[in-house]
């Protein structure tokens, strides 16, 4: 076990990062950690990681957090966590800890010095700071007991960055150590033995003025500043200095140091920087847009998620175009505070004197000067970088910056450019940047052959889960000489852990795709993230209500739409404002990792589940009436969350699930996802037996009509299954029995058994007739009275009676009833259709009503029906290969989504449907089913459209009321 708290929280056990969860449990242990292996009481514990707002039930929460710690540390290291009477400890021993390994080589370091042995001690010193990754227990903020770990710890590396330098100096590495030095000094300016390793370092090497210089320097910093004189180390110096003293000079010349290794600054690199080794895949847009808006702008800030690439891209500009004059880059991942964003730029522009304002200073040198700053990493540090961005730019009128930031930096004269993920399809339809990247990635790493086509497969998979963004796929690639795509692609689709870890020269500042997504959760303002984790149950995406309603309740009051508005400007999820109302989508790696972190998974799901109750409760009433369309696609848009929540309530609410999903009993067959519909409700009816008679009912017509076009028969008995559950007619269950009845005549029809579908009817309409029905159900009944006069032969008294239902149904603003009547009647009309055109250009124009209807209702099934029909009118009336095209296409449309195209095609009688598989000549048939089939959902529409509009009107007859 390796434990490293000099930066942020990691455990790894067997070189794997272990996933600690959300902010909470990482706070507990680095809280633990703080403690050096002591006993730490529940109160302490209580007010280092929750404050003021500790749990009511401490002690339990304590041991379910620890229990999870547990469960994440292993077998093999959860043992360090120890329950005693008064608290908890985490006795880690120090060899596993970063600041035990920090201490005892800055305590080696510090002994080789002493003992004559420079370059051991520069060798202990050089082993021990890059253990550094930033603040130390960030995650404890300000609290008493880290507090005076942290300063200790401090302390020690400011000694450590000191003694390193002097050793070397001692060495003979004058410029390595000047060069330290110069970035050392403005980063601690009162810290004395800076300045005076630095001015003996510059004697050294042949600058007795540039030595008395910074002497002088630091003379009126301390003077000025805090009134006070330097001190006797100092003052002993400048006097040896003056007078040539030869004891300051080595005794003996040092040997030859090894060229090559003075190190560039860890912040940041003067002049064009220095590119990875590894190529750019798919930006060369965005390179461009770059340029041209550094041209225009003097602001320009990268945005996009956590993985999307800002940094490489950011960087990969500098290194390739300076047309702009020189350009620096600042790493501001590992800066902390405000007053280190000016020193780091100032390290960075080589301003390393401070003898007052960074900025002022900073002004000065770039007088003049053309250039491009990059800021690099800056969400952590929005308010602080803004301040310094318009302070900088106000004094210097030829620079430019270039930002890197999850969120815009938000001040005037900002431009930003959001850098979306890489597209995993290309325009075409073949292989896109983002599968190109992982190939590339994988050759690099010794995968040469060329993959085959279940590779490409996998490929694409790999990089639909994992969003597109280049770090993912990137680490998706180092594990595939271990894994193969095929079985990465599997792990992925449950966990993320299977990706690999950053390459060495990597620029990205984070470990792992779940450091990099943690980075910017943690970034969040707490009611910000409260509601981010409550999101990942919603799939294809959600709308602002939708948000509201699984918002936690100890939201605070915190409007919803502000909430939302801050998460989308920290690029955590994405806006689509095009569409009304706006709507919302997390990348599939952030919902992951937002579950992962969720505290309670329960609740978060309950109320997911509870909104999609709701939601199709409210939406399914509109669908007999007017407004049936704006259900159909609200319903439409929200299919793959409604599947979640029904699926979530089986297991949990079964009843409610048969509820909803018996209520989305049309809506599942019109929204092409009947077969959704019949695997729903069949397990929600399994799921509860014990169900009220009245949802089983509900449940059983529901599942009727999913089988209506595929299996009329079983679409029969299940009505009928439903009617005997019913059982005696009585009052409060009279709709309900004549809802039954409907389905019943409905389902008789589709089989097209005359005698069957007349008794069917007949005791539907004789039912309805005894009390008051909904006008819809009047309707429905025209509709099958109609059907059943065309399957006894009396097409023009059935004719007649679908007119007279179509146009009820306009009046009562039933759409569906108007569509199905105008659908039927063109089925109707195209029996005669090879011997009279006028029929079927009537038949034309009565399919184009129901698709107008169909199409405003969302309604894709029986939109896909129309076209099938309209393809055998127009046989009489369009060019052939118009016909077979638009046949072929919704045969194939509807093998796709999994909806029969035939209904009610019985109705035309035999003869009508093999007319367009014999229109063409063999090869030209072929060709035009072909061309058909590789239409497009808008193309084939548009092609039915199109064609109708060039035949003539028909008039419209008057329509009598309901």
């Amino acid at each position: 076990m390796i434990c490293r708290v000099l930066g942020p929280l990691e455990i790894e056990i067997d070189g794997v990062v272990v996933d600690l969860g959300g902010r909470t449990p990482r706070r507990l242990l680095a809280a633990l950690i703080a403690a050096d292996g002591a006993t730490v009481a529940d109160s302490v514990l209580a007010e280092m990681v929750w404050g003021s707002d500790a749990p009511t039930n401490l002690v339990n929460t304590l041991r379910v957090l620890v229990s999870r710690l547990r469960t994440a540390l292993g077998p093999g290291a959860r043992h360090h966590l120890q329950r005693y009477p008064l608290g908890y400890s985490f006795a880690a021993p120090p060899e596993t800890t970063d600041y035990g390994r920090f201490s005892r080589f800055v305590n080696d370091g510090r002994r080789w010095l002493s003992e004559g042995d420079a370059q051991r001690a520069v060798d202990a010193f050089e082993s021990a700071l890059p253990l550094w990754r930033g603040h130390p227990w960030p995650e404890l903020d300000n609290s008493r007991m880290a507090s005076s770990s942290r300063a200790g710890l401090v302390e020690l590396r400011e000694l450590a960055v000191e003694e390193l330098q002097s050793a070397r100096l001692k060495l003979g590495d004058t410029a390595t150590a000047v060069a330290a030095l110069s970035q050392a000094v403005p980063e601690a300016p009162y810290r004395e033995r800076r300045w005076e390793l630095l001015a003996l370092g510059l004697y050294r090497g042949g600058r007795q003025a540039h030595a008395l210089a910074e002497l002088r320097r630091v003379r009126e910093l301390l003077v000025d500043e805090l009134g006070i004189e330097p001190g006797p180390a100092l003052r002993e110096l400048e006097r040896r200095i003056l007078a040539h003293d030869p004891s300051l000079m080595l005794s003996k010349p040092p040997a030859r140091p090894i060229q090559g290794l003075d190190p560039a600054p860890a912040i940041g690199y003067l002049g064009s920087t220095p590119r990875p080794l590894s190529s750019l895949v798919g930006r060369d847009h965005e390179l461009k847009l770059i340029e041209e808006l550094l041209g225009a702008q003097r602001l320009v800030t990268l945005l996009g998620p956590a993985g999307v690439g800002k940094t490489r891209l950011a960087v990969e500009h500098t290194g390739t175009a300076l047309a702009h004059g020189e350009v620096w880059l600042v790493r501001l991942a590992d800066v902390r505070t405000a007053a280190d964003v000016a020193a780091a730029a100032a390290a960075a522009l080589g301003v390393v004197h401070l003898a007052g304002d960074p900025i002022v200073l900073m002004r000065r040198a770039l007088a003049g000067r053309a250039g491009v700053l990059v800021l690099d990493n800056c969400e952590h540090l929005i308010d602080a970088v803004g301040e310094f961005v318009v302070q900088l730019l106000a004094g210097c009128p030829e620079l430019r910056i270039l930002a890197t930031s999850r969120g815009p930096i938000e001040v005037d004269g900002e431009h930003t450019l959001t850098l979306e993920p890489l597209p995993v399809l290309d325009e075409f339809g073949a292989d896109g940047a983002a599968v190109e990247l992982l190939f590339d990635r994988m050759r690099a790493s010794g995968t040469s052959r060329e993959p085959n086509s279940a590779e490409r497969a996998a490929a694409r998979e790999v990089c639909q889960i994992l969003d597109g963004l280049p770090l993912a796929i990137e680490l998706a690639a180092a594990r595939a000489r271990a894994f193969g795509l095929g079985e990465i692609a599997v792990y992925l689709r449950e966990r993320l852990d299977v990706l690999g870890s950053a390459a060495k020269g990597s620029l990205t500042s984070h470990a792992s795709l779940h450091a990099a997504i943690g980075w910017s959760v943690d970034q969040l303002r707490p009611p910000d993230r409260a509601l981010l984790l409550r999101l990942w149950p919603f799939e294809g995406g959600f709308s602002w209500d939708a948000a509201e309603a699984v918002q936690p309740r100890d939201a605070g009051g915190h409007a919803v739409l502000a909430v939302l508005a801050s998460l989308v400007n920290r690029s955590v999820i994405t806006a689509e404002t095009s569409a009304r109302p706006a709507r919302y989508r997390m990348l599939e790696t952030i919902r992951r990792y937002c579950r992962d972190a969720d505290p309670d998974l329960a609740a978060t799901e309950r109320a997911h589940a509870a909104w999609v109750a709701d939601l199709v409760a409210e939406q399914t009433a509109l669908l007999t009436g007017p407004h049936a369309g704006q259900g159909y696609r609200a319903l439409a848009t929200e299919l793959a969350n409604i599947r979640a929540g029904i699926t979530h309530d089986l297991e949990h609410r079964p009843t409610e699930a048969l509820r909803t999903s018996a209520a989305l009993e049309w809506a599942w067959v019109g929204l092409a996802a009947p077969s959704d519909g019949v695997r729903l409700i069949s397990a929600a009816l399994d799921a509860c037996p014990d169900a009220p008679v009245e949802d089983r009912v509900r449940g059983l017509l529901a599942l009727s009509i999913s089988f209506q076009a595929s299996d009329p028969a079983e679409a029969v008995r299940l009505a009928d299954s439903a009617i005997k559950v019913l059982g005696e007619p009585t009052t409060d269950r009279a709709l309900l029995r004549l809802k039954a009845l409907m389905y019943r005549g409905a389902n008789a029809v589709e089989l097209g058994d005359p005698v069957l579908a007349l008794s069917a009817v007949d005791q539907f309409v004789a039912e309805m007739q005894r009390g008051p029905a909904p006008e819809w159900m009047q309707s429905n009944a025209r509709l099958w009275t109609g059907m059943v006069q065309l399957l006894q032969g009396n097409r023009a008294e059935g004719e007649a009676t679908l007119e007279t239902a179509e146009q009820s149904s306009e009046l009562c603003g039933y759409l569906w009833g108007q569509g199905t009547a105008a659908f039927l009647l063109g089925w109707s009309l195209l029996a005669d259709s090879d011997r009279d055109r006028h029929r079927a250009r009537e038949a034309l124009h009565s399919l184009n009503r129901a698709m107008a209807v169909f199409e405003h209702e969302a309604n894709m099934s029986d939109l896909l029906g129309v076209i099938y029909a309209g393809a055998h009118a127009m046989i009489e009336l369009a060019p052939p290969d118009t016909a077979v095209r638009l046949r072929a296409a919704a045969v194939e449309h509807a093998a796709r989504i999994g909806v029969g195209h035939r209904r009610y095609a019985h109705l035309t009688g035999a003869g009508v449907e093999g007319r367009v598989e014999r229109l063409l000549p063999p090869h030209q048939q072929a060709a035009a089913e072909q061309a058909g089939k590789a239409m497009s959902w808008p193309a084939m529409v548009q092609l039915f459209t199109d064609t109708v509009a060039r035949l003539p009107a028909e008039p419209h007859p008057a329509h009598p009321g309901c």
